[in-house]
């Protein structure tokens, strides 16, 4: 018996502690940047609940737009970067930035996407600071769609297009499939508890995270929906679960034989397009 209490004691143990590493992610250097494809590269800093937050801007003195860039778990400011090179040759300013406790910027503790949606404000804020006037266009891959849906559903005044690339639905399979992504179902069926004790450390319920939910909230704002029909991340089921629950103008676009967001690194050309149409649809570029 004691040996089955010990057992219970340390995998407990073992989930706690693997829920705070979750919660506080190690950062990934910059790998790429603006100015490596030959883009202007202008270092800026602002501010989001306390934190500063750290990324890179692209000026295109003629534009009347600018398109923001929101990169997924794990990740910093480089993914995205050759996307924002691209909308930036076709005319439009483009903002990339780490998120909390991401990259450079300041912050020790991450939210998945939910405490990150103030964090799309605020870039938004330093966007129309230094565009005053302008359209805002937000681009989000995994984590940070997440994060741009939670901040538009709470203000739609944000954005004038939106595009959400590989998001989750309920925050509980985000989870789950980040250990399927990992290690497959046995790694799954270990690690499932993780959510439940992470509940008192990331400092929010993880089962009232619901990016569907959310979105039924307002119907303003055009939505550009991308997902892999291979997704075993956020299953392609949690994506078409959030588009459905979504009633204004929008689009879905599945990359066939995709995973969690490969579709702009193994179909980059039809990638670029359909997202360059969107924003052209909608005056961004």
């Amino acid at each position: 018996m004691l040996w089955i209490v010990s057992f219970l004691a340390l995998y407990l143990l073992g989930l706690i502690g693997i829920a705070w590493i979750s919660l506080h992610p190690i950062r990934t250097p910059n790998y790429i940047s603006p100015a490596a494809f030959d883009a202007p590269q202008q270092d800026i800093e602002f501010e989001s609940e306390g934190n500063i937050l750290r990324g890179w801007w692209l000026e295109a003195p003629e534009s009347k737009s600018v398109i923001i860039f929101a990169h997924g778990y794990l990740m910093n400011k480089c993914e995205l970067t050759p996307e924002a090179v691209q909308l930036w040759k076709r005319g439009a300013s483009c903002m990339v930035f780490d998120h909390r406790a991401q990259g450079r910027s300041d912050g020790c503790k991450c939210g998945f996407g939910y405490s990150e949606r103030v964090d799309i404000a605020a870039a938004v804020r330093e966007a129309k600071r230094r565009k005053p006037g302008a359209k805002i266009g937000l681009v989000g891959s995994s984590m940070g769609s997440a994060a741009i849906a939670f901040a538009v559903s709470e203000d739609p005044e944000l954005a004038d297009a939106v595009v959400l690339d590989s998001c989750y639905s309920r925050f509980p399979s985000a989870s789950l499939g980040w250990w399927r992504f990992l290690g497959g179902k046995p790694l799954l069926v270990v690690m499932a508890p993780t959510v439940v004790v992470a509940a008192p450390i990331a400092g929010f319920n993880p089962f009232q995270v619901d990016v569907a939910k959310s979105l039924k909230l307002q119907s303003k704002v055009p939505m550009l929906f991308l997902h892999g029909d291979r997704d075993n991340l956020a299953l392609p089921s949690e994506g078409q679960r959030n588009f459905d629950a979504y009633g204004g103008p929008k689009q879905m676009v599945w990359f066939e034989g995709c995973r969690h967001s490969e579709g702009r690194w193994e179909q980059p050309d039809k990638y670029r397009k359909v997202v360059r149409e969107f924003f052209e649809t909608y005056g961004l570029i």
